[in-house]
């Protein structure tokens, strides 16, 4: 802890400050695991014992923004509580630590090097992996991450994850752990990697508000969620001192490679009694559920990793061979990151506790009736509150008339008579259907089986989102957002239903494999096991990231240097007179990332944004999408009150020809960026 003290006030290295930084989290969570988790098994004893110091840092900066402000100070109090706590429980538990115990190098003995050649190949192959990727990253427009490399990365994926399997198949050793957890560390920062500027949009606006509240200690308006993730990324820049936007893009990578694999495989291997070697596999399927949602910091995703972790250690804790208070610690944890997540699992947390606490079955049957009555609507009237509280009228927050609430699971079809890319697509495209339909298939087996008991949790989990979703999909209708966005909000529903049935899913891998890897698998199970789940890999990370191919198309866009170029020439231009500009998100995002959030006009941003009420989005579409004309124009300046409006038209825009010949006509002045990769139109009034 002084070694740290002393870095962050005078030595201010990054190299020290990581160093320290983790021997500081690692140790101490080993420390608090020893003391409140003992009999937990090894491993995830130490992630719980991190979750608890993170639980601390969360709730701590969750206070002192609402109550103070978030500064040195406090980083400062969060530091020396989480040191002197620990030492004091340390002290008056009469826990010794001994961390070097186990220590042996009988592994690099040469007797041993045969069992390592597999895992150092993978290793080996993974860190030519990043090489690759660091070797192709740009500041360029990427449509997708893939048009950027070549066979040669697919091929050396491919082998990393073979033999990644092949090492698992061959012994059943608890490190094989450490290698699934760097190799998806690799999986989810291909984006961190390839994207120089940034990927994704919500990431320049989170980093844009850790930079205000960094400087100034508060933000406004104030903020009621996302202070948990944001304590986190803020604590870590001044331990590790680095800068607090590259500590927010690490974040989630880094948790996710840890959280999501240790809490998959530590739950199939003791809360549903897998073997090791199907324990490893089942995590390495799990990720076609599709990990998307991990590739980029957010409050959103970080909170789907807890839910994860409550999932498959929920057997453990309805037994409480994992004390059933860990369940509260984890719903308040991501109750502070976000409440779509949080709010879930403190239900869940409820009916743990009451199921272990109360011993009269009269007594649990009334209180779960109570808990799942009130579970079964919170969301939706959640955020129903979110968008009145931002202003949106009642009578169109309801909707009117009720919307169907199911999801359209249709079934895509392509043959451009390509056979690996049309088997690629006719998988990764069905995806959604194949997951439901082999969630359905073991869910039977469940029953057929009778081991329905290892699932009675997710099950009750499971109905209460299901209700949640329904009825927000039926009765709420979200006018914060553009009309291509308004689905956003039961999307991520649905994916925490698809988490909450990731073990029912996996089961019916379970029940396919297990039979075949019982002892040593033969040859020829080896090989079929083999080249699925690495099948299985290679079409999740394809369709985890953006595709443009000739198959498909997600359309989505980057901040670029042309981005950034067109944003500094505007705000030069324009020479503190007040203005507008009509652009798509991502030319928003670079102002962000330049000049944070600068200007506003009735509470709206001055660059164009699907968000808010009685925005300029529209005028942007209108003016992309329809006609660039004067009178649209002049509509936009209105709405804003301003004289001077720009309209920035991206090249890669699929209208982008007729607005660009519309707009030359209609416009004041036409400026060039970057060779024309962005046309400006400057409209006075």
């Amino acid at each position: 802890m002084i070694l740290i003290l002393v870095n962050v006030f005078l030595f201010k290295s990054a190299v020290l400050g990581i160093i320290l930084g983790v021997i500081f989290l690692w140790y101490n969570s080993k420390k608090v695991a020893d003391i409140f988790f003992p009999k937990v098994h090894q491993g995830l004893k130490n992630l719980f014992g991190l979750l608890l110091i993170m639980a601390v840092i969360c709730a701590t900066y969750t206070i002192a923004y609402h109550l103070y402000k978030i500064n040195l100070a406090v980083f400062l109090l969060t530091l020396l509580t989480i040191s002197i706590v620990i030492e004091l429980l340390s002290f008056f538990a009469k826990k010794e630590h001994y961390f070097l115990e186990n220590f042996s190098l009988k592994i690099w003995q040469p007797n041993n090097w045969k069992n390592l050649f597999l895992p150092c190949l993978v290793l080996l192959i993974d860190a030519l992996l990043v090489y690759y990727l660091f070797h192709k990253a740009s500041s360029g427009l990427i449509r997708s991450p893939w048009e950027l490399v070549s066979f040669k990365f697919w091929w050396l994926l491919g082998i990393s994850n073979l033999v990644l399997v092949w090492t698992i198949l061959n012994k059943k050793s608890s490190k094989n752990i450490y290698l699934i957890v760097a190799h998806f560390l690799l999986l989810s920062s291909i984006a961190l990697i390839l994207y120089r500027l940034g990927y994704g949009y919500d990431s320049f606006i989170h980093g844009a508000t850790l930079k205000v509240i960094e400087d100034t200690g508060t933000i406004q308006p104030r903020l009621y969620i996302y202070v948990g993730q944001y304590g986190l990324s803020l604590f870590l820049s001044k331990l590790w001192q680095v800068d607090v936007l590259t500590v927010n893009k690490l974040l989630l990578p880094i948790l996710f490679s840890l959280i999501w694999p240790s809490s998959i495989f530590y739950g199939l291997r003791h809360s549903f009694k897998w073997s090791y070697r199907m324990s490893y596999l089942g995590v390495l399927l799990s990720s076609l559920i599709g990990f998307s949602y991990f590739i980029m910091t957010s409050p959103q995703s970080l909170s789907f990793l807890f839910v994860v972790l409550v999932v498959f250690i929920a057997p453990e804790l309805r037994k409480n061979e994992i004390p059933f208070w860990l369940s509260f610690i984890l719903a308040l944890i991501t109750l502070t990151i976000h409440p779509i997540s949080g709010i879930p699992l403190f239900f869940m947390a409820f009916i743990l506790s009451f199921d272990y606490l109360l011993k009269s079955r009269n007594l649990k049957k009334i209180i779960n009736i109570i808990i799942y009555s009130f579970s079964a609507i919170t969301l939706p009237i959640f955020l129903g509150i979110y968008q009145w509280v931002n202003n949106v009228p009642i009578n169109n927050i309801i909707n009117q008339p009720l919307k169907w609430p199911w999801p359209n699971l249709t079934i895509t079809w392509v043959q451009n008579y390509d056979f690996p890319f049309d088997w690629l697509h006719n998988i990764g495209q069905n995806m959604a259907l194949i997951y439901f339909t082999v969630a359905i298939i073991g869910l039977y087996l469940i029953l057929i089986k009778h081991k329905i008991t290892f699932f009675r949790n997710q099950l009750i989990l499971l109905s209460i989102l299901l209700s949640n979703y329904i009825l927000t999909k039926s009765f709420i209708n979200f006018n914060l957002q553009i009309s291509y966005q308004k689905d956003d909000y039961p999307n991520r529903l649905l994916f925490l239903i698809a988490l909450c049935a990731l073990p029912i899913f996996l089961t019916t891998f379970y029940y396919l494999f297990h039979h075949y890897i019982k002892k040593q698998p033969t040859i020829i199970n080896g090989v079929w096991i083999s080249v699925v789940v690495t099948l299985a890999l290679l079409v999740s990370t394809y369709f985890s990231y953006p595709v443009y191919d000739r198959y498909l198309n997600t359309k989505s866009a980057n901040v670029t240097a042309a981005d950034l170029q067109t944003v500094q020439y505007i705000e030069e231009d324009a020479k503190d007179e007040p203005y507008v500009v009509l652009a798509n998100q991502m030319v928003g995002a670079a102002a962000i990332y330049e000049f944070g959030f600068a200007n506003y006009y009735n509470n709206n941003f001055f660059y164009s944004m699907p968000l808010g009420n009685n925005n300029i989005y529209q005028e942007f579409l209108i003016m992309i999408e329809d006609e660039a004309s004067r009178q649209t124009a002049n509509q936009a300046m209105d709405k804003a009150q301003v004289k001077r409006l720009y309209l920035v038209v991206n090249n890669y825009w699929h209208s982008s020809k007729s607005a660009n010949q519309q707009a030359s006509a209609s416009a004041d002045e036409v400026i060039p960026i970057a060779n024309g990769a962005n046309m400006v139109y400057l409209y006075l009034k």
